[in-house]
């Protein structure tokens, strides 16, 4: 370790601790003890957590008291709307909500959410997002770049660029000039880490590649958005098969669910959430099949969210497929498929996801950009940019077409639209799929 990350690591950081009130090397030491832990040790504490959550819930949040039973079945699902109207109700009558920090979801489901945690519970995520980046081998007072949406930098956070020698850039509608202008900034320095949406992380990648810049980027955080095969190959070729990419699943919430790090699936932090996967009406699906994702917060006494519907899609790994040789024995999921509305229906029960359309059209560099609307079960319209340095021809609309029908055994007509510009969504993401179904 360096001399800086030494003093960064012995007396700014407790320093800073000490000066805020705050818990952030108190958590980060005891998530690396978590990592040492065996399955069974993990599954005790996640059980032990469970309890005592379900149980503070019912004595101290109005909206839990009347709530009769101990398991978690027992408690309703809850609802972003629910959690809106709701939120003072969520809250424990031991703190003041006056006093608690207050965290906006990102609203990319269509429906603006808040909940509210203490200071404590704040630093907390910190130390568990610091700790998940350990995994890439980043180290705090390593040259980090990351991209983000806030460019209000307050007093703090403008310190902790400094000490933490991170360079903040936004996240979206960076033009290749200026991604050529990062890259070669980020070329002067030794040991770059990257943290930051995937698919700017991509846009990077491929300026990189098409402009042959060297950098000395040695791993990549993915947190806010979808980490696609095609993306990954792209950073991999950028920055180096040596290059440890890390993908994170949480959400604005406040809730930190799975990292996926050496393996193809991810870790769940179960010593921080328990997650359920449950079918339409509720009911636990057996593992290895798809379903919605209930998260409850194990952590969070000032407000509990417990089964909370974050309008995800994911599959849990099967306890006898689990990997004998895992570095940790956090549970894992199988896969993270995305938010409900991600996914295309047809008439035929035949259901597409995100992935189904990249492994399709990503093989298309005629086209630049597409997102797929439906509104109706019957069929899609597809828009597309084309993209101006490759020939372009309708053939290739056809190739498309014919490749999706063979996924959809020709129940779903097909429609595609040329545009010229496709809007990102509120938050700035890029969205592939716009789902107008009503949820079922």
């Amino acid at each position: 370790m360096s001399i800086y990350k030494s003093f960064l690591n012995s007396i700014l950081l407790p320093f800073g601790d000490m000066l805020t009130g705050g818990y952030y090397l108190k958590y980060l030491n005891e998530w690396k003890k978590y990592d040492t832990l065996s399955e069974e040790e993990l599954i005790a504490l996640q059980s032990d957590r469970l309890k005592e959550i379900l149980h503070y819930a019912q004595e101290h949040v109005p909206y839990y008291k009347n709530i009769h039973g101990s398991i978690i079945s027992d408690f309703p699902i809850l609802t972003k709307s629910i959690l809106r109207d709701q939120s003072s109700n969520l809250v424990s009558d031991e703190f003041n909500i006056q006093t608690l920090d207050k965290h906006h979801s990102s609203g990319s489901s269509g429906l603006q959410s808040f909940t509210y945690m203490s200071k404590e519970h704040t630093f907390y995520l910190r130390a568990l997002q610091t700790h998940w980046w350990t995994w890439s081998g980043y180290q705090v007072g390593d040259n980090l770049l990351q991209f983000g949406i806030s460019q209000k930098r307050t007093l703090l956070k403008k310190l902790k660029d400094i000490f933490y020698r991170c360079t903040y850039v936004k996240a979206f509608g960076l033009s290749e000039t200026e991604l050529k202008t990062i890259l070669f900034k980020m070329s002067k320095k030794k040991r770059v880490f990257v943290a930051g949406y995937p698919s700017v992380i991509n846009q990077l990648a491929k300026t990189a590649i098409k402009n042959q810049v060297k950098s000395n980027i040695v791993g990549v955080i993915c947190f806010g958005d979808k980490l696609f095969d095609n993306y990954y190959d792209n950073i991999i070729e950028a920055f180096g098969s040596s290059c440890k990419i890390i993908d994170t699943y949480g959400c604005a919430e406040g809730l930190l669910m799975a990292c996926k790090s050496d393996l193809d699936y991810y870790y769940t932090m179960s010593p921080h959430v328990y997650l359920e996967i449950v079918d339409d009406n509720g009911k636990d699906v057996p593992d290895g099949t798809m379903g919605h994702v209930l998260v409850t917060s194990l952590t969070n006494k000032a407000m509990p969210l417990i089964r909370y519907k974050l309008g995800d899609l994911a599959i849990k790994m099967e306890n006898n497929k689990y990997p004998s040789n895992r570095p940790f024995k956090y549970p894992l999921l199988k896969k993270v498929v995305g938010r409900e509305t991600d996914i295309v229906k047809t008439t035929k029960g035949i259901t597409l996801n995100i992935h189904s359309f990249t492994g399709v059209l990503e093989y298309f560099q005629e086209i630049k950009q597409y997102r797929i609307i439906q509104n109706n079960l019957e069929s899609i319209e597809i828009e597309y940019i084309v993209d101006k340095n490759y020939n372009f021809n309708v053939g290739i609309l056809e190739k498309i077409k014919n490749k999706l029908n063979a996924l959809t055994k020709n129940c779903l007509t097909i429609n595609f639209v040329e545009v010229t510009e496709i809007p990102s969504t509120k938050s700035g993401k890029p969205q592939i799929i716009e789902s107008n179904l009503k949820s079922i």
